[in-house]
């Protein structure tokens, strides 16, 4: 095996291997698991809390039910070896989407190992199997076909498949029609003749986030999450990001490393790369659990 080989197997062979070894946290796991042996169970979604005694009866929005069928399903195929090699698959395709991201940017098998698995490593405590893990994956998906737009635009009509598959998996949905859309503001800049055909297909894949029990319902579902109080004020991953946690620290680590390579660059970057950085640092800085958005978009801005 050649040194080039070695390095681009590393960037998936690690995370990988950290995906099988890591323990499996059942913090939400198991909340997931019931969930989605009661939707096979009773074939429905449960629209009503019957589970917690201080809000029985209250109104459910299941959004993430696909997640919790997956879930169940790979439980019920192989038990908890199964939910192992869910994750591991899933955390595989995240880190060879950005892999061959870094690759089609011109980086050396070695330089892009090493920003695969620094990406990895600040993304991976958002990383456990729950329904965030498979939205993380849609939108490395996303990632790699907004990067490929100019040499294979046809790619693009495939985001919107992509997006209405991860609105029924996780609430960060609304991260597809982002990505095209600030696509589109590069294409604008760059006068690319394609930029009509990115912003129909961000236009599609905003319409396609409705493709779900709920309708266009699950915006109100996603915004209402991330502002509500009894979330941001109790749990931990929805306040905002401090260097008070390690994985504050490796946030801002990474951002002061985008800042030194810009700023060793020595030219101007294109105002829709910062705007690019700039959107996907604020979702960082917001809460937490948006630091593995972070990660994955600065490996590939638009």
């Amino acid at each position: 095996m050649t040194t080039d080989r070695l390095w681009r197997s590393l960037v998936v062979v690690l995370p990988v291997l950290a995906a099988i070894l890591a323990p499996l946290s059942t913090v939400d796991l198991a909340y997931h698991l019931r969930a989605g042996a009661e939707i096979l169970a009773t074939s429905r979604l449960p629209t009503a809390d019957t589970w917690t005694f201080t809000a029985a009866g209250e109104p459910w929005v299941d959004q993430q039910w696909a997640a919790q069928v997956l879930l169940h399903g790979a439980e019920q195929l192989a038990g908890w070896t199964g939910l192992v090699v869910l994750r591991a698959a899933a955390t595989g395709l995240v880190v060879a989407c950005l892999g061959v991201i870094a690759v089609r940017r011109g980086l050396g098998a070695r330089r892009t190992a090493l920003l695969v698995l620094a990406a990895f490593a600040v993304a991976a405590p958002a990383m456990a199997l729950r329904p965030q893990l498979f939205g993380l994956a849609c939108f490395a998906l996303v990632l790699l076909l907004v990067e490929r737009r100019r040499e294979h635009p046809r790619g693009v009509w495939f985001v919107p498949l992509v997006v209405a598959v991860w609105a029924n998996l996780h609430g960060s949905f609304f991260l597809g029609p982002l990505a095209l859309g600030l696509a589109w503001l590069a294409d604008v800049h760059d006068r690319d003749p394609a930029a009509r055909r990115t912003l129909v297909a961000a236009a599609a894949s905003a319409l396609a986030t409705c493709l779900t029990p709920s309708g266009p319902l699950v915006w109100l579902y996603a915004v209402s999450l991330s502002v509500d109080p009894s979330v941001t004020a109790r749990i931990t991953e929805w306040q905002p990001t401090s260097l008070r946690t390690p994985a504050g620290i490796a946030f801002f680590v990474s951002v002061a490393a985008v800042v030194a390579l810009i700023a060793r660059r020595g030219s101007a970057i294109a105002r829709p790369t910062l705007l690019w950085l700039g959107a996907f640092l604020a979702i960082g800085l917001y809460a937490e659990r948006g630091i593995a958005w972070w990660a994955l978009a600065a490996v590939g801005p638009v």
